[in-house]
């Protein structure tokens, strides 16, 4: 049974374009669709901030959602770990198992951005 996500599931559509992207020999397709479907969730949720590989997020954004839609919390205020996520809702026979450690943000944006701000 899938759980229920977060956010946004823009998965198919990521995957899409990095077929296409790919397919035209454009380098780096992983990482210019997740810039692309950062864009699209701007249009789409120009309340909420959104992030893409490359970005920073700033250190007011405590929660956001990840390209499938999964939450993520950033582990505390104190300068050594603003900068690092974990996903709480972590389970195995769902996530890749690299989902269950914790993860900078640069890195956390590049695999498995963009990231969407939560707001509650």
């Amino acid at each position: 049974m899938s759980a229920k996500k977060a956010g946004p599931n823009d998965a198919y559509d990521w995957a899409m374009a990095t077929q296409k992207l790919r397919d035209k020999g454009i380098p780096n397709p992983d990482t210019l669709a997740r810039r692309l479907i950062a864009e699209k969730r701007r249009v789409d949720l120009p309340d909420l901030r959104t992030f893409a590989p490359g970005d920073t997020v700033p250190h007011d954004v405590t929660e956001a959602t990840d390209l499938d839609g999964d939450l993520w919390v950033r582990l505390g205020p104190e300068p050594n770990r603003r900068d690092m996520w974990r996903m709480p809702g972590f389970d195995p026979d769902e996530h890749e198992s690299d989902c269950g450690g914790c993860w900078l943000t640069p890195h956390l944006l590049e695999r498995y951005g963009p990231l969407t701000e939560v707001k509650r």
